[in-house]
């Protein structure tokens, strides 16, 4: 199976190409889609979300829509699951505040 940890999570800023070049390793066509589709359900399932058959069905379309759409939908999906970054905030006057 494919290694999530391989696949970056974004943010993007173009279309990735990550998921696509591991997927059609060895593989094309429908299998390419089922490998994405397992992907993405294993992403999901990495970040614990409970998946009724209509998810299924969903991430099914979404993977068929594209390795892509996977990607960048699973990217989403783990950064969500990530610890926010603290921002830092300094106190330059009574009242003022600095954030960065």
């Amino acid at each position: 199976m494919i290694e999530r940890e391989a696949v970056p999570s974004g943010p993007f800023q173009t279309e990735p190409f990550d998921l696509g070049r591991l997927l059609g390793a060895g593989a094309a066509g429908d299998e390419v889609v089922r490998r994405s589709e397992r992907w993405l359900v294993g992403v999901l399932g990495e970040a614990e979300v409970e998946l009724g058959a209509a998810d299924r069905e969903i991430a099914a379309l979404l993977a068929a829509d594209g390795w892509s759409v996977a990607q960048v939908v699973g990217g989403w999906v783990r950064r969500a699951g990530r610890e926010p970054v603290p921002v830092a905030r300094e106190l330059v006057a009574p009242g003022v505040t600095r954030v960065g």
